[in-house]
């Protein structure tokens, strides 16, 4: 229990001086500060303000502090990681947490360097850019930086870049890395995912997952039956996002293509799950549960969310538990890549696998089936992008491999912009 401050002992001397002061707060403009009161300078703050458009007007009135330099690149992320590169819009808290990482060991990295860099982040120059590529083309000529890795941290530097108001700074990638192969990176996987290729039975290791957790194990079976991402497994509401087709005409303004209505000849159409919270870029998309199994795994879903508004997740949790909670499963049953070689990521490649099959009647590529007809394959490859969340039909590749009648003899080339993917 806190106590008041004992009176002072120092003899108050008379009433006069209490009596200016207040004369003076009558007299003092509202919004004005007092006389007395500390006002705290930009150089002086210490604090990053919590809320981003406070950030960057600290940052605007902020001179030029080399030595605070942490200080001034913490305020730069506060008022400027949150947006995308180029287009306006947010990005996921993974691509936050990675450029936060990169933009301190950027400046940690020159500090490091001979004579010992020691700048404000926005006086980040060209001697500096030359400074971190030379470095990186030394890492990706000895082996030690792959293609992929070194796209993306040169799409942080960019980004960086735009956040000090430096947008013309980097020069094209090929400027400064001449040899193609290494920054170009493939889309076409040539290595099978699946958990069937690593000789992993689905069903029945979702089987023991599900005895032990139930949570757990409906969201592998949505992985594995609706292709599903980890965090769009956790937050699915199994009461609200099943439409009918009629349902999901109307919200994507569609009307039932009449070739559908006459293919299922009166009969029901085929549930949409609607796949919505969690997705990556905040981008929707319709799933059919258009077989037997995919109906029972919707079924086995709703009877896990007891109420309406319910997702398949333990109610106790909150989001970044029950994530939490998901992992500690999957390490539980060895569903990592240093035990059974294998990740829940790779239920998505198995679904992908078993719905080219199922349209064109050929394993994929990677699975070594046989070519089928351009048309049928990239019928195929188009919807199945669709399923998995992807606006590019050319991501099919990274799940089923290089197409047989591509025209490509190099590798395909996946955009340079980490938030493009």
């Amino acid at each position: 229990m806190s106590h008041p401050a004992p009176p002072s002992t120092r003899p108050r001397q008379t009433g006069q001086r209490r009596h200016r002061r207040d004369d003076a707060s009558a007299h003092q403009r509202p919004g004005q500060p007092s006389k007395g009161a500390q006002r705290t300078r930009p150089d002086a703050a210490s604090t990053v303000p919590a809320n981003r458009d406070d950030a960057a007007a600290l940052l605007a009135r902020l001179p030029l502090s080399p030595e605070r330099c942490k200080f001034v690149l913490a305020l730069i992320l506060q008022a400027r990681n949150w947006s995308h590169q180029n287009k306006p819009k947010g990005v996921s808290h993974k691509t936050m947490a990675e450029r936060r990482r990169f933009c301190f060991w950027l400046f940690d990295f020159l500090r490091r360097q001979p004579p010992g860099y020691r700048l404000d982040p926005r006086s980040f120059s060209g001697r500096h850019v030359a400074l971190v590529t030379t470095h990186w083309l030394a890492e990706a000529m000895a082996g030690r930086l792959s293609p992929a890795t070194l796209q993306t941290y040169f799409s942080f530097l960019k980004t960086f870049t735009t956040w000090i108001d430096k947008p013309q700074l980097l020069q094209p990638i090929e400027r400064y890395f001449p040899d193609p192969w290494l920054h170009r990176r493939s889309q076409a996987t040539t290595q099978d995912k699946s958990w069937r290729a690593q000789g992993v039975q689905v069903e029945p290791l979702i089987d023991q997952v599900a005895a032990y957790d139930a949570h757990a194990g409906v969201a592998l079976r949505l992985m594995h039956n609706f292709s599903l991402r980890f965090k769009e497994c956790v937050m699915f509401r199994p009461h609200l996002d099943v439409l009918t087709w009629e349902q999901a005409a109307r919200i994507t303004g569609r009307a039932i293509p009449l070739d559908v209505v006459a293919a299922h000849q009166g009969a029901a159409l085929h549930p949409q799950l609607l796949v919505h919270r969690g997705t990556k870029g905040g981008r929707p998309r319709l799933f059919p549960a258009d077989s037997p199994q995919r109906l029972a795994v919707i079924e086995q879903a709703r009877q896990l969310a007891r109420t309406e508004g319910a997702s398949i997740s333990d109610p106790s949790l909150s989001l970044v538990q029950a994530m939490r909670r998901l992992r500690y499963c999957m390490e539980r049953f060895g569903i990592t890549r240093a035990d059974l070689g294998v990740v829940p990521h790779g239920l998505r490649h198995q679904g992908a696998a078993d719905d080219y099959e199922a349209m064109t009647g050929e394993a994929p590529p990677v699975a070594g089936g046989q070519p089928v007809d351009r048309e049928t394959d990239a019928d195929a490859r188009q919807r199945i992008a669709q399923r998995l969340g992807h606006n590019r039909p050319g991501i099919s590749s990274a799940y089923l491999g290089r197409s047989a009648n591509s025209p490509h003899s190099g590798p395909l080339i996946l955009p340079s912009s980490a938030d493009e993917r």
